[in-house]
């Protein structure tokens, strides 16, 4: 089953949509759904599956690359990038860095502060604690 096929974008949530499928895509290769060496859906399948535009998924696309998640191969598609090529962001193995990781990604690409993004984990970590009480 395609992984990115349950993906639905939030035309609300104020992210821009080539980042919600840059993070989706990283997020599923940093989880492990996709491993290295698996195909990607092309450009123009992963559009039309999404009802984007084809220039939105290959921006999301090149800056995948730039950050080493992906490789592409001319007249053979789009791969998941081996472990070792892959950078600083994947390169600790426990799933729930990856999570930290792509939350902190997520809020730098809304335009959050680190400050503001710490005070948002320390609050709903709050919250919970209020919760189990």
């Amino acid at each position: 089953m395609n992984p990115l096929a349950s993906f639905e974008l939030d035309y609300n949530s104020g992210l821009p949509v080539w980042i919600q499928v840059k993070n989706r895509i990283a997020y599923l290769i940093g989880s492990g759904e996709y491993k290295a060496g698996d195909q990607l859906p092309t450009v123009r399948s992963l559009a039309v599956d999404l009802d984007i535009s084809y220039n939105t998924v290959n921006r999301a696309y090149m800056d995948l690359e730039r950050e080493g998640y992906i490789s592409t191969r001319k007249g053979r598609g789009t791969f998941v990038a081996e472990r070792h090529a892959v950078g600083a962001a994947l390169a600790a193995d426990n799933p729930v860095e990856l999570l930290a990781d792509d939350l902190i990604r997520t809020c730098a690409n809304a335009g959050m502060a680190d400050d503001d993004i710490l005070a948002l984990v320390q609050a709903r970590l709050a919250q919970k604690s209020l919760t189990r009480a």
